[in-house]
């Protein structure tokens, strides 16, 4: 196994983990009852987002798109597999867009909108890793 693959795979373990948890943590800032908790949360939010998330995601799609040119284009599963990849990025900014929104603010959502966030993640995943594994076609 290459060193780039290697990365590719822990980069996006760690990144695919954030995109799971940090939906939970929006749905308790959203329940949040005290200022205490409220900046707690934002605290944990920003620091997952900025200094593990988002670094996680840069480093999957830079040794992805590495491993891309190396090895080339081939394969109709992987165009796919890049559009479900893009579909994880614009759920990340998401998930940034909406913690930008519950500083200092009550939730414009419900509690349940917080926590159905959790679904893209738990559809895209694995349907990203069982196209690299399985390449249908």
């Amino acid at each position: 196994m290459s060193l780039m693959l290697s990365l590719h795979i822990a980069f996006l373990v760690l990144w695919s983990g954030t995109l799971l948890y940090f939906p939970y943590l929006l749905a308790q800032q959203a329940s949040a009852h005290d200022d205490e908790d409220h900046q707690r949360l934002l605290k944990m939010q920003h620091t997952l987002y900025a200094y593990v998330m988002t670094p996680a995601g840069l480093l999957t799609i830079i040794f992805g798109s590495w491993m891309l040119f190396e090895r080339g284009f081939t394969g109709g599963w992987l165009p796919v597999k890049l559009a479900l990849v893009l579909a994880m990025v614009f759920f990340h900014v998401y998930c940034g867009t909406l913690m930008e929104q519950l500083k200092g603010k009550e939730p414009t959502q419900s509690i349940w909108f917080y926590r159905m966030l959790l679904v893209p993640p738990m559809l895209l995943i694995p349907a990203v890793v069982a196209l690299v594994v399985q390449k249908p076609f």
